[in-house]
């Protein structure tokens, strides 16, 4: 019993003749007969009388055909699943994201983005650059989110931006009279520090800062700007924060003003090596982008201005 037996099959019943099933199949008569009587030795019963040139299901052949259907109405099914998922409409996505996406921008996105499409489950995890460039690597996940540098053979980089860091503070501090923050206006002033775990930009801050003079009271040092943003809230000290952090903080009450000199952070899309983004991957990356866009200026940039190695 094979595929083409069942349709043949099917064909005769839904048309109720040999002839008129083969012009449904696109073959000729004898390939449907030669069809059916190979389908009856397999199941060893009679499926049609022949009478006068015509058939006749048998009792067998009704009972027979209703699983048929059955196996018909999956494969429509799959055939719908398929064009779905082509469409877009459907389908798993896998993200994992750094925290300076994940803990700022990236529910509203997921939210809406999966609002949008009921046949879309997502999962979502949050990892350092790292650790998401190797997870990525080794296709545990669909997508990753990343702040740049990262470095990793194992990888394709899609699109990179940079978007510049933001000074914040408490609602009357005196940086809410200011239309930006100045490195020197730092200093002597109480400060809450990115920590060294987080490298780059903690090395950005510092440089400048110090190419200013500016020497800030660190009463705190903390590695997540989501942490700082707290802090910050708490009125333990100003900070330099990521502008999606930020922009979050600036929603919550807080004040966020533009820091001179300043301090680019970069931030890209990547997928396992050798799998360019496509479709749900695609399109996600497109509303995110959107997303951002709308929030704050952002700049594409070559990864390799940055210091992105892929080897």
């Amino acid at each position: 019993m094979n595929a083409r037996q069942l349709s043949a099959f099917r064909a005769v019943m839904l048309t109720g003749s040999i002839s008129e099933a083969s012009q449904m199949l696109y073959v000729s008569q004898p390939a449907v007969s030669r069809l059916i009587k190979d389908l009856e030795q397999s199941l060893g019963f009679t499926l049609f009388d022949r009478r006068n040139s015509r058939v006749f299901p048998t009792s067998q052949a009704h009972s027979f055909f209703r699983e048929v259907e059955r196996h018909f109405i999956g494969m429509d099914s799959l055939g719908q699943s398929a064009d779905k998922i082509r469409m877009m409409k459907s389908g798993r996505l896998r993200i994992a994201s750094a925290p300076v996406m994940a803990f700022s921008e990236m529910p509203t996105i997921v939210g809406r983005f999966l609002q949008q499409r009921e046949d879309v489950t997502a999962s979502f995890v949050t990892y350092t650059s790292v650790e998401v460039a190797n997870m990525v690597g080794a296709q545990q996940f669909d997508l990753g989110i990343v702040m740049l540098p990262v470095d990793s053979s194992e990888i394709t980089l899609g699109s990179c931006f940079q978007a510049d860091c933001m000074c914040i503070a408490w609602p009357g501090h005196r940086f809410e009279q200011q239309e930006v923050v100045q490195a020197e206006d730092l200093d002597g002033e109480p400060f809450i520090a990115i920590g060294e775990q987080n490298t780059v930009t903690r090395f950005r801050i510092d440089m400048a800062l110090r190419n200013c003079g500016a020497k800030p009271s660190s009463r705190l040092e903390t590695p997540l700007f989501i942490s700082a943003q707290a802090f910050v809230q708490e009125q333990l000290g100003v900070s330099i924060v990521d502008p999606f952090t930020a922009a979050r903080f600036v929603q919550q009450g807080g004040i966020a003003r533009p820091f001179r000199p300043s301090v680019p952070l970069y931030f890209g899309f990547i997928t396992p090596l050798n799998h360019p983004p496509a479709g749900l991957v695609q399109e996600f990356i497109d509303a995110c982008v959107k997303h951002l866009s709308e929030l704050m200026p952002l700049k594409p940039v070559d990864p390799a201005q940055v210091g992105v190695s892929i080897q």
